[in-house]
């Protein structure tokens, strides 16, 4: 009797056994038919001015109102990123990314499950949408915290700090500080790039030029424009048109 018990077992074992490999076999041969595969792409965040690079507190950037000026700081906010393919379907992502190019360990954000193939536009928002930018709409990182938008002017986030100094028609070095927020401000940026997609992981960069800040269409003259943007409503509006083209995405591998 004990035998027989023991016999059953190791068949219903067997059977389970067969019939998981089965199911597992089924599973990879309709991938396969199916055809879907990923990739991962790390965008790593830098950026430039006049100069390939920006050295941080360095008076060597010239604008093209011919303000010398320099970079303290620069945080920003990018999401919703949109990559359009050659056939239309678009892959979005929903994260809000916080970004600092100063610093190695935030100077990058990564994308996931991106579908294989080549995608022919870019869009993203820089900036966190009208949804999540409501105060404490992020989690209570010290960065978002850091990048809160006071109450008393509508709450929600700064979407972009951009501060350093500049030289006046005197030469006397001033301080400036660029920053936009409110759902108002919100900046889009879209363009046509070239973005194959082959392998699993990919690396790219999205450069911010900085000097698109200051101009296109807007000649924003640190002289004669509001140096403090952020109680006032014409200057964050111009700043932000001007800001509509500040990216470009460069594929490295």
């Amino acid at each position: 009797m004990k035998s027989l018990t023991l016999n059953i077992a190791l068949l219903s074992i067997i059977t389970f056994i067969l019939v998981s490999c089965k199911k597992d076999k089924s599973n990879k041969q309709e991938s396969n038919t199916l055809g879907i595969s990923y990739s991962d792409v790390q965008f790593n965040i830098t950026t430039q001015s006049n100069n390939p690079t920006i050295i941080l507190d360095s008076l060597n950037n010239t604008n093209a109102a011919g303000n010398i000026y320099s970079i303290h700081k620069l945080n920003m906010y990018i999401s919703n990123i949109i990559l359009k393919k050659e056939d239309g379907t678009l892959y979005k992502s929903d994260k809000v990314f916080y970004v600092d190019p100063s610093q190695t360990s935030k100077n990058f954000f990564q994308l996931d499950s991106i579908p294989k193939g080549k995608y022919i536009e870019f869009s993203c928002l820089i900036g966190v949408d009208s949804t999540r930018n409501v105060s404490s709409g992020l989690s209570s990182t010290i960065d978002n915290v850091n990048m809160a938008w006071p109450a008393a002017m509508g709450g929600g986030y700064h979407f972009i700090k951009m501060e350093g100094h500049y030289k006046d028609t005197a030469g006397t070095v001033k301080g400036y500080a660029i920053h936009l927020g409110k759902n108002i401000n919100l900046v889009k940026n879209k363009f046509s790039t070239s973005l194959t997609l082959l392998n699993s992981v990919h690396n790219c960069s999205l450069v911010f030029n900085t000097n698109e800040v200051f101009q296109n269409p807007h000649l924003y003259n640190l002289n004669f424009e509001k140096n403090y943007t952020m109680s006032d409503s014409v200057a964050m509006s111009k700043i932000k048109i001007n800001m509509q083209d500040v990216f470009t995405l460069i594929q490295n591998n």
